[in-house]
């Protein structure tokens, strides 16, 4: 059997293995693998080059966030006066009208004026010129306080009061409270109408008893 043994072991070997084997008595080598020659390898080649580490793009440093600067609010505009006045009033005696403010500025030179307020012996100084220049109805009670009223001539602009009072009709003469008002049309219709004049002439005589 040994003998079998030996002529298989090396028929074995020489089929399959073509590299010199050395047999020691009573055991058979394995065949060692030669190990193969370091091939050459061009220095040159991407093998041996080394791959150039990845190149990190620096970071941008981080900006700092600018918020938007806060845009103050404007402060409320205050609303339109509802009464313009000009003049001294020395005697209380309101000159209501309700016309366009480069009219309202004139009234203290117009002359036809000056010849109604003179006529009952008042002089410019003794006046308050009032502007509704809102247009609504002129409240009795908002005049008072903006100003001493002792009596009223109301040129086209219209009153409202809480207070009992006659109705208001033209060139009749109504108390309000204590004080006289007389209604009239307005001074660009009355300069050129001699009707309207005589009744508010009527009017103002007996308001202030010339």
């Amino acid at each position: 059997m040994a003998g079998l043994q030996a002529d298989i072991s090396n028929e074995f070997l020489r089929t399959f293995i073509t590299e010199t084997v050395y047999l020691v008595e009573g055991d058979i080598a394995a065949p060692v693998p030669a190990e193969p020659a370091p091939a050459e390898v061009d220095a040159t080649s991407p093998a041996t080059v080394a791959a150039p580490e990845p190149t990190v793009a620096p970071q941008a440093p981080k900006q700092a966030v600018h918020e938007l600067p806060k845009i103050p609010k404007p402060a409320p505009e205050p609303m339109d006066q509802k009464y313009k006045i000009i003049g001294q009033n020395q005697k209380g005696v309101v000159v209501l009208v309700t016309i366009p403010d480069a009219e309202f500025g004139k009234l203290p030179q117009l002359q036809f004026l000056q010849k109604i307020l003179s006529a009952i012996g008042l002089k410019p100084e003794d006046v308050a010129y009032v502007n509704n220049v809102s247009g609504e109805l002129a409240l009795f009670e908002e005049l008072q306080k903006e100003l001493q009223v002792n009596y009223i001539i109301s040129f086209a602009s219209r009153i409202e009061t809480a207070l009992p009072h006659e109705k208001f009709t033209l060139y009749n003469p109504v108390t309000v409270g204590s004080v006289p008002v007389v209604f009239s049309h307005a001074l660009s219709m009355l300069e050129h109408n001699v009707e309207h004049k005589k009744s508010l002439w009527g009017a103002l005589q007996k308001t202030f008893k010339v």
